[in-house]
């Protein structure tokens, strides 16, 4: 029994077997994997087999599978039902047709690119993943519930729809507007995968933030275990170096183990908590009404005086509902002052009550009736809201909310603890591949990158789940790949928000195959609407937990149709500011790209920060912008502060949010600035903006308060109307040089009867300013004189360098000098820096630094005056006052 069988195969293959091993087989047949073709073994792809041969045995069939080696042949013997050919789905035309364009796109990517090598690798496409059904367009399939959804994580009637959706669905698409409770979803969503056996699931984004948003989530809720946290090399290193602590957490874990809570328990809470959270929104929404109607009357107050009217008071109608005061004045509306027959006078009598002195055509009375719709409809909403309270407290629906929670957790400790009764095994970076179902079963949770995650996992495998977060962010050509190792398919993500950065040279004459796999036009969200138009499961969720009323209700009305329901409350009287500038055209455009406006920078650090923000930690501001250039001028701006102000492009704080959020749209009134106004004004771009604020949002805008805009204006009118009108705040900084544009503020007109004009025209302004200045008591010891040479002025030696000596040498000249008159010596300059000569012109720049150089070798202020600025008279006083004050110290 112990000796040994040799057995020769056609093609000359022989192989030896030890004869305890032998087995009757009978009946061979062979099948040949050929190229596009690859074998599969219970999910795990052999990437070097050749061809199978089954055989029939006693007990069934069984299969001999070739494959190659480093060293030659070899062969393995398994049970026939767990093997299968699976042809590549490549060879299907369409899936052919999107790979080739994508795959051309990506060769004209920058040579250092993640996606680069993967593409390069994805040679064989699994036909059953979920980029073979979605390039093929093949149905979305449908399923069922293997149990009642846990839900760990406080959830919601829109984020419980989602989870079923998701887990009864091979593709769907989760639609999370800001604050709406995306994360809470994907937990829960993640509980019930894992909860039911050995499903696994990969959550991937277009970066690594909203990922570990996920893995933080999970481990305070003491369940980071399940977690694989891979992606980039250093992210897999550091996850493996984490094993000892990680096991150690388990074995406690285990110890831990609750019994599963009665099934039948969990049913009921899940029964009536879906009633009561029905009740839960009605309230929010109702809530969101009376503060709607009270607004509403504040205007009508302010702006109405419908005179006396004492007489109607009697009128039966005043009491009646508001539904009946709205039908009698639709239906005198539609009457439009005729006369009516008898009969329907006797039906208004029936149904309105006596209405003799009642005259539908006075204005007055109108707006009596209106007045009196307002205040008994916000009566019977009160009266509904303390309906919806009572039926919630006494339904002790918050203590219902937290057994559900903790009965989900406990059934979600239940089912993992019987699955770490084993022995807990350790992996390393360059074997787990290799154990990949034992690794899976450790770690059903994979957190990678989108782009990372092929890289992750052994060739060809397929996870049971994928959820793609903040999927407005994703590019086909990212969210290809993912799709390539998962079967089923969740996307979160929101159309309303910044679509993903395309590189546009790279798709630079590559044509899509269709427009819905066109790598410019769409995101992974709309892409996957266009190829499933109809029949997608998609769920809104409706129910908003961040931002004050007031600031959503904007993105509320503007984007998603009034469908989301705040269940915030206002903590700010006025949640919403516009701090408009003084006339002038401050935009400037800069060399190379980009745009700025130092007027609103100025407007942010000198009123919006100091009064807008009184009190508000400066970690809990942020200043957003549509133009990267902007972004910088206000970092320099708090460059020496302790505590630095956080500011960034819109499309950067995308997915973050601050307590207080300034924005900045830059541009004025100009031809230049209406070029740019379609990106300021962009829809996406704005909604994100503006619900990137939690409890107050300014706006920073031009005098015109952009006019031509479409969303921007009303952003603006939005804000003004919630402010009763008084939103919009003028700003009174100016700046002498506002005299140089088409628009200056009324109270330079003074200054501009008076201007010279000999000299340039910022310089001529300088020159007045300067003089006015110099005529008070305080300063008339004092004297300026204009464009004076540096070689006249600096007469001292000073090590200069050779650059600055020839500097001085060429006529080098500062546009003013301030003196004492009675000593000659000299206190101050004052150079005025024209936005196109100096900071447009690199080589001025380089000049304009050689100057500072030497004076301050010199040790002689030197004051600079851009003509973006503002605020010019305080800093030149200011200026000579620390001048001569510099002076005397020196003197002593």
């Amino acid at each position: 029994m112990n000796g040994r069988i040799a057995i020769t195969y056609s093609g000359g293959r022989r192989y030896e077997y030890k004869q305890a091993r032998v087995r009757i087989l009978t009946n061979p047949v062979s099948v040949e994997v050929r190229a596009g073709q690859k074998l599969e073994l219970d999910g795990e792809i052999w990437e070097n087999a050749t061809e199978v041969r089954t055989f029939v045995a006693p007990e069934g069939e069984w299969a001999h599978v070739f494959y190659r080696k480093l060293d030659g042949e070899g062969w393995a013997s398994r049970w026939a039902p767990r093997i299968r050919v699976i042809s590549s789905a490549t060879d299907t035309p369409g899936v052919a047709d999107a790979l080739g364009y994508w795959r051309s796109i990506v060769s004209r990517l920058d040579a250092d690119d993640p996606l680069r090598p993967v593409y390069e690798s994805l040679g064989f496409v699994h036909p059953e993943s979920a980029l073979a059904q979605y390039l093929t367009g093949g149905p979305i399939q449908p399923g069922e519930l293997a149990a009642p959804p846990i839900y760990p994580f406080r959830s919601n009637l829109s984020q419980r729809q989602a989870v079923e959706n998701a887990l009864t669905h091979s593709v769907s698409v989760i639609e999370g507007p800001p604050g709406t409770g995306k994360t809470e979803t994907i937990l829960n969503l993640i509980a019930n995968i894992i909860v039911g056996g050995a499903a696994t699931v990969g959550v991937v984004s277009y970066g690594n933030s909203a990922v570990d948003n996920v893995r933080e989530k999970l481990a305070d809720l003491g369940f980071g275990h399940v977690i694989a946290r891979l992606g980039r090399r250093e992210l897999v290193d550091a996850f493996f170096e984490g094993q000892a602590q990680r096991n150690a957490h388990v074995e406690d874990f285990v110890r831990r183990t609750p019994p599963p809570p009665p099934p039948e328990r969990l049913v009921e809470l899940d029964t009536r908590l879906r009633r009561l959270q029905q009740a839960e929104r009605e309230r929010a929404r109702v809530r969101q009404e009376i503060d709607a109607y009270s607004l509403e009357l504040q205007h009508f107050e302010k702006h109405v005086e419908p005179g006396d009217l004492s007489q109607l008071e009697r009128l039966p109608l005043l009491r009646r509902s508001s539904d009946r005061i709205l039908d009698y004045l639709a239906e005198t509306a539609l009457e439009d002052g005729r006369r009516v027959g008898l009969v329907r006078r006797i039906h208004k009598y029936l149904r309105y009550g006596s209405l003799r002195g009642l005259d539908p055509a006075d204005t007055s009375v109108v707006l009596r009736l209106q007045r009196a719709f307002d205040d008994r409809q916000l009566a019977e909403l009160t009266a509904q809201l303390a309906q919806l309270d009572n039926e919630l407290s006494s339904a002790d629906f918050e203590r219902l909310v937290e057994e559900h929670s903790q009965l989900s957790v406990q059934a979600l400790h239940a089912a993992l603890g019987e699955r770490y009764a084993t022995t807990r095994t350790t992996y390393n970076a360059k074997t787990y591949r290799n154990n990949f179902q034992r690794f899976a079963a450790d770690y059903p949770v994979l957190l990678s990158t989108c782009h990372a995650l092929r890289g992750n996992l052994p060739f060809g495998q397929l996870l049971d789940y994928l959820i793609i977060d903040e999927a407005s962010q994703v590019n086909l050509l990212a969210a290809g790949v993912a799709f390539a190792s998962c079967r089923n398919l969740i996307v979160v993500g929101d159309l309303q928000q910044l679509p993903p950065i395309v590189d546009k040279d790279a798709a630079r004459g590559v044509v899509a195959p269709t427009a819905a796999y066109d790598y410019e036009l769409q995101s992974i969200l709309s892409s996957l609407g266009a190829v499933y138009p109809e029949d997608i499961p998609r769920t809104l969720l409706r129910e908003h937990y961040r931002c004050d009323p007031a600031i959503i209700g904007f993105c509320n009305k503007t984007f998603y149709g009034g469908r989301l329901v705040p269940f915030t409350r206002s903590q700010s009287e006025q949640p919403m500011v516009v701090r408009r500038t003084a006339e002038g055209n401050h935009m400037r455009q800069h060399r190379g790209g980009g745009r700025s406006n130092q007027r609103e920078v100025d407007v942010i650090v000198n009123e919006v920060i100091p009064e807008d923000c009184a009190g508000v930690p400066r970690d809990q501001i942020g200043v957003t912008t549509p133009y990267r250039k902007q972004a910088g001028k206000v970092v320099e701006q708090f460059v020496d502060a302790i505590e630095k102000l956080e500011a960034d492009t819109v499309h950067r704080y995308q997915g973050r949010q601050k307590d207080t959020m300034i924005m900045t749209t830059v541009l004025d009134e100009t031809w230049r600035g209406q070029t740019g106004l379609a990106f300021v004004d962009d829809p996406q771009l704005v909604n994100v903006a503006v619900s990137r604020a939690v409890r107050k949002f300014i706006l920073v805008t031009n005098h015109s308060l952009l006019s031509r805009s479409r969303y921007i204006r009303d952003l603006i009118g939005y804000i003004d109307y919630q402010a009763l009108d008084i939103g919009v705040v003028d700003s009174s900084i100016v700046s002498v040089f506002d005299l140089l544009y088409r628009d200056y503020n009324k109270r330079l007109r003074l200054l501009a009867g008076r201007l010279r004009n000999e000299q340039k025209r910022s310089e001529d302004i300088i020159w007045t300013v300067l003089h006015d200045i110099l005529a008070d008591a305080k300063y008339q010891h004092l004297t300026a004189r204009a464009q004076i040479l540096l070689r006249n002025l600096f007469l001292g030696d000073r090590p200069l360098t050779e650059a600055q000596t020839t500097y001085i040498a060429n006529r080098a000249s500062v546009d003013f000098v301030v003196y004492n008159r009675v000593s000659n010596q000299p206190l101050l300059a004052i150079e005025v820096d024209g936005f196109a000569f100096h900071e447009k012109d690199p080589v001025q720049l380089a000049r304009d630094k050689l100057k500072d150089e030497i004076f301050l070798a010199y040790e002689m202020p030197l004051r600079r005056l851009p003509t973006t600025g503002s605020d010019e008279v305080a800093r030149i006083r200011m200026a000579l006052d620390q001048a001569e004050a510099e002076w005397v110290s020196r003197s002593r």
